[in-house]
């Protein structure tokens, strides 16, 4: 009877442990949205943590110590960022600064093309439409802001910088611990699931973020080589551009082609300008669509695209781009962790 009485208030306290600590969790995942800025350096924590967790765990496997494993992978990461930062910088700043000086031109360009389109669209409609006028207004608007902001924008990135790696350490290094910890205030009757989604969560977040990180290179690659082939300028840092939209779903990569597609119109020393940066982008995205998307990230994300559009426009209201970046994860984590309780509650039930 006693024993009974010990195993039932045991049980509890567990339960109560497991719902405090789970609490916990909910309001840390409330001010992390609340404060975007530390929500963004965690998410680029885990994305730098999955990325360097491989070469971690085949470091310990080595029978390095885990704390030195990731020491170790962190200077080798270090070292190779400033071997290719000393090799890439003089480039890019050059093209950077070339680029800056070149703005002016292009802003002249684009207000000329715009009255061209203007004169054009009046002889159709036949009544008068200001676009050069609002492009103008736009394009100061949108300077002023640029150098305003670019101080706290400035700020807040190396707040980030900063602190993403900090955070990926001591991910690296006590992950396991925590997980261990956090599982053992897990109740019996639901701890292999709870072991089995952790799991399953952990290997699909890992592949999803080293999936996509790969299909932004590759088609960033695909830009770089197209565009640096017709001696198009400043390719390096559009096919830069086109990766780093690239990983925004859908909308991402008609806005990283907007610069060259503008560039192209408004360039009138280069002949084809326009059908070269279409059919390069064009390229890009069907080696997107039809080779690594089917290969490498679908296989890993299991989602209706009506779900995917649904859930990136949730993401995009609530958190900006930063939302739009993590909503397919977490919707899919969603997705694994319900489809496991439904399965689970059968079970129970039969």
């Amino acid at each position: 009877m006693g024993s009974n009485f010990q195993k039932t208030q045991l049980r509890r306290a567990k339960i109560i442990r497991f719902t405090v600590f789970f609490g916990f969790l909910a309001m840390l995942g409330i001010v992390l949205l609340v404060v975007e800025n530390i929500l963004l350096s965690t998410v680029l924590a885990f994305v730098l943590s999955y990325l360097l967790s491989p070469a971690v765990n085949a470091f310990e496997r080595a029978g390095i110590h885990r704390i030195y494993a990731v020491t170790i992978t962190y200077c080798v990461l270090g070292a190779v960022l400033g071997l290719g930062v000393g090799r890439v910088s003089p480039f890019v700043v050059q093209q950077v600064s070339s680029f800056r000086h070149e703005i002016p031109n292009y802003r002249q360009g684009t207000i000329e093309l715009l009255v061209d389109w203007e004169s054009k669209l009046t002889e159709i409609t036949g009544s008068t439409i200001s676009l050069s006028d609002k492009a103008n207004n736009l394009i100061i608007d949108w300077t002023k802001s640029l150098f305003d902001d670019l101080p706290t924008f400035l700020s807040r990135s190396l707040t980030t910088i900063l602190l993403a790696p900090f955070f990926a350490f001591f991910l690296l290094k006590d992950g396991r611990n925590i997980t261990k910890k956090v599982l053992a205030l897990v109740p019996n009757s639901i701890f292999e699931l709870v072991l089995d989604l952790h799991h399953q969560i952990n290997d699909q977040m890992a592949q999803f973020v080293r999936a996509r990180l790969l299909e932004a290179g590759i088609v960033g690659l695909a830009v770089w080589a197209g565009l640096a082939a017709f001696s198009f300028p400043y390719a390096f840092l559009l096919a830069s551009f086109a990766a780093l939209l690239n990983l925004v779903p859908y909308l991402g990569p008609f806005i990283g082609a907007a610069p060259a597609v503008i560039m192209a119109l408004i360039n009138s020393n280069m002949e084809y300008g326009l059908l070269i940066v279409i059919s390069v982008y064009s390229f890009a995205q069907l080696l997107d669509i039809f080779f690594i998307i089917p290969l490498v990230v679908a296989k890993i994300v299991d989602l209706h695209p009506v779900t995917v559009v649904v859930v990136i426009i949730i993401g995009a209201q609530l958190l900006g781009v930063l939302g739009m970046l993590i909503s397919i994860p977490v919707t899919s984590a969603l997705k694994v962790t319900f489809t496991a309780l439904h399965n689970h509650l059968t079970q129970f039930r039969a």
